[in-house]
């Protein structure tokens, strides 16, 4: 899933109960998502059972069922909460301009980390669910290839409205994202170990290069 994690074009609908939880429903409901993520980041999808879910949560298997019908309606919401985040990530972006600094592209790259910090549980175990969900997949090439559009448009704006010759904005959206998608799980999953107060800068650079080449080889 995403990289990006915007709104697909084709939604997979969440399953769970529809019924009016109030505010203490609510909050429960919210220590669900926040657990459940947790563990299929530390676990993986596959290897969470709703049992690990319950008891990391402090509630009872029976009580769950308020909630969610299932295990996959878990990660659904999770996916859902997740979109808005994605789509405001990727717009960031697009608020910067050819005046634009590399420190104002770095300012992006820390939020959009920011971004994977919080939802990277679910794109890792959305892609995980996806071998065995194919609607799960179908979503999450649709989410996927909406970021890179997003990102793909802010890149050109970001060079002034101008594409050269033989690029296609989405295929340097879909690398962009990438990216920097592997590069956050090297680093906070795996514990690539790398200096701290080079991250934003080092991946603006990246950036930069994309939408002023003549730039960044004269300052070098």
């Amino acid at each position: 899933m995403p990289r990006t994690s915007p709104r697909p074009q084709a939604q997979v609908r969440q399953n769970g109960p529809a019924v009016d939880l109030g505010a203490k429903g609510q909050r429960t409901k919210s220590r669900i998502l926040d657990e459940a993520k947790k563990l299929m980041l530390e676990k993986g999808y596959d290897a969470t059972t709703i049992g690990d879910i319950t008891e990391a949560s402090g509630i009872r298997r029976a009580s769950f069922y308020t909630y969610f019908t299932s295990k996959e309606d878990v990660l659904l919401a999770i996916g859902h909460n997740a979109e808005d985040a994605g789509i405001a990530a990727a717009r960031k972006l697009h608020k910067l301009n050819p005046k634009s600094s590399i420190d104002d592209v770095a300012g992006w790259v820390e939020d959009y980390l920011a971004f994977w910090d919080e939802h990277g549980p679910f794109v890792n175990a959305a892609f995980q669910a996806a071998y065995v969900h194919p609607e799960l997949r179908d979503w999450s090439v649709n989410a996927e290839m909406s970021g890179a559009r997003l990102l793909g448009k802010a890149l050109v704006k970001l060079r002034g409205g101008t594409t050269p010759d033989g690029v296609d904005p989405t295929i340097q959206g879909l690398a962009l994202q990438s990216m920097i998608e592997r590069f956050w799980y090297h680093w906070r999953v795996s514990g690539a170990k790398v200096r701290q107060n080079a991250i934003s800068r080092s991946i603006a650079h990246f950036v930069w290069a994309t939408a002023h080449p003549a730039k960044e080889r004269s300052a070098r």
